[in-house]
């Protein structure tokens, strides 16, 4: 019959030590869709913003349309930064995924009244 194996202290407090530093730290992972990834979306751009977010936001209506165009316009001409308009798009789409146009409505007017940018 074998008998159990027997540590001392200080063997089992030095496993144990070892053991945690060699375990990789997995906790501290980030959220897949987070502002980090949002910000990364700006370095690809393989999509027309137009289209990413007439297509993503799932948009039905000519007034949510129109307001599309306007954002467009405004990160065009510089007054939003298309990094913004990418946070702002993944978070909607994380929010509500079915329906994720309206919440990208208010933020981005939110955020763009506190930038002194305005819409129609």
């Amino acid at each position: 019959m074998l008998k159990p194996l027997r540590f001392s202290r200080r063997t089992w407090t030095a496993v144990i030590c070892l053991g945690i530093l060699v375990t990789p730290v997995t906790g501290f992972a980030q959220d897949p869709l987070d502002i980090n990834e949002a910000e990364r979306m700006f370095s690809y751009n393989t999509v027309e913003l137009r289209d990413q977010l007439t297509y993503g936001l799932r948009v039905a209506f000519p007034e949510q349309q129109a307001f599309v165009d306007q954002v467009v316009a405004k990160v065009d001409n510089g007054e939003l930064s298309r990094s913004m308009v990418n946070v702002v798009f993944v978070w909607a789409r994380k929010r509500k995924p079915n329906i994720p146009f309206p919440y990208f409505e208010a933020v981005m007017r939110l955020l763009a009244e506190k930038r002194g940018v305005s819409f129609d």
